[in-house]
């Protein structure tokens, strides 16, 4: 049964639901009020009456000049010591003969007809005093009383009852404007829509904003995916046309073996491109997702000099000049082969750059290390700085695009790894005037 009662409510509005909670409370609230009020209302007409009627007769026994048969209601009847009534008025239905009897206001009923008395003797006289109040009228007045409240109450409460739903209608008007953007958003994939209400403090305005933080999330999710989506469709697109026309070429024009041969070497130049160009896909949303990491204490000194040392030999090669200045024994928190992955990038990106020379230098302070990487290559324009993070974004022909073809995915996995490991990263550059890469880490904490 209460689990009808739960699933009857469940499908009823919160708005209506609110509503009948709180008129139910009201209900008995006011139920009690009524009640507590109509005792109330019987005990204190009944004490004001018999009061007035008491404080009247004293009045009046202090000082008989004042003597009247009927004053404000009450009736004034006088006594001699043994009953005689001498003078006065005797209320229809009331017995006048009833024995005096000082102290006390009395009640007397004859059959419909109720009274209140009250008999105090004359001090210094023999006269007894004899005020009678007719009972009805406070009866009435009690009446009076509890038809008003039996009016009043109800409308008050259809007005509080009335106004509170209204009050929660209208509190509730953000959710059901959430509800309508939420099923918009689902129903066309437009996340650029937001949810749009006046401003406000409240808490349904407060989670209308998180809400909108969180659409701003998902679009940025959402379009970063879809231009991965087109990136990696477009750098696919250039190898695998490559295979399949040297394939095609190798089947039906080929004339002998040698140039068979020279159509699978350009296949396998292109198809490890692309064995490439997907481990660095793969290997970028396992950093994303910051699966399998576990940070140690390395030496970020002996990961460099490694690297100093096989760069050093590439350098020359290519006839550059290569440097490096590298602070011993400086140590950090992080996993060893990310961070060779990330060096490995930046000095890739530097011996693929460079015009004449290479500086490599890693310094310390109390708290930090600073890892710099310096090429005096033509540099990188203010409108790319910003974007050259960004997946697959490669900067235009100021940084030898046109020599040094890549998937512009190196950057975006040394972001992420500098992300992964709370370290800082940045590039100085100006077009024509050499480029130079910066990682600044946390030392390790010995305490």
């Amino acid at each position: 049964m209460l689990l009808r009662i739960k699933r009857i409510f469940a499908n009823i509005p919160i708005t209506a639901r609110v509503t009948l909670w709180y008129s139910f409370f009201i209900i008995a609230i006011v139920t009690a009020l009524v009640a507590i009020s109509a005792v109330v209302a019987d005990e204190v007409f009944e004490d004001v009456s018999q009061k007035k009627l008491a404080k009247s007769v004293t009045k009046i026994a202090n000082d008989t000049d004042e003597f009247e048969p009927y004053d404000n209601g009450i009736f004034f009847i006088k006594y001699s010591a043994n009953g005689e009534v001498l003078g006065g008025l005797v209320p229809k239905n009331f017995d006048g003969s009833l024995k005096m009897d000082s102290g006390e206001v009395k009640f007397y009923e004859n059959g419909e007809n109720r009274f209140y008395y009250y008999d105090i003797a004359v001090k210094g006289k023999k006269v007894w005093i004899r005020g009678v109040i007719n009972a009805e009228k406070f009866f009435k007045k009690e009446g009076l009383f509890l038809l008003a409240l039996g009016v009043f109450v109800p409308v008050l409460f259809l007005f509080v009852l009335y106004g509170g739903y209204k009050t929660i209608k209208n509190a509730m008007k953000p959710v059901a404007t959430m509800s309508k953007t939420a099923l918009e958003i689902g129903t066309s994939k437009d996340f650029s829509k937001r949810i749009d209400l006046p401003a406000s403090k409240d808490e349904l305005h407060a989670l209308a904003s998180v809400f909108n933080q969180m659409l701003d999330s998902l679009e940025k999710v959402y379009q970063s995916e879809k231009q991965l989506t087109s990136d990696i469709s477009h750098e696919l697109r250039t190898p695998v046309s490559v295979i399949m026309a040297e394939s095609d070429y190798a089947v039906n024009y080929a004339q002998n073996l040698d140039e068979a041969k020279e159509s699978l070497e350009v296949i396998t130049r292109q198809s490890r491109k692309i064995s490439s160009l997907i481990d660095q896909i793969l290997e970028l949303s396992r950093l994303e997702s910051g699966k399998n990491l576990t940070l140690k204490r390395i030496n970020l000194s002996s990961i460099l000099q490694d690297l100093a040392t096989d760069y050093e030999k590439l350098a020359s090669a290519k006839g550059i000049k290569f440097s490096h200045g590298i602070a011993p024994d400086i140590e950090i928190w992080g996993d060893e082969l990310m961070i060779s992955q990330l060096i490995d990038n930046f000095l890739s990106n530097a011996l693929k750059f460079a015009t004449t020379k290479i500086e490599l230098c890693l310094s310390a302070s109390k708290t930090h290390a600073l890892l710099s990487i310096k090429d005096d290559g033509n540099g990188i324009s203010q409108k790319d700085i910003e974007l050259i993070w960004n997946k697959f974004y490669q900067a235009d022909s100021s940084r030898n695009k046109n020599v040094n073809t890549g998937s512009g995915l190196g950057l975006a996995i040394a972001a992420n790894i500098a992300k992964i490991h709370g370290a800082k990263l940045g590039v100085k550059s100006e077009a024509g005037a050499g480029s130079e890469f910066w990682v600044e880490f946390d030392l390790l904490n010995l305490s």
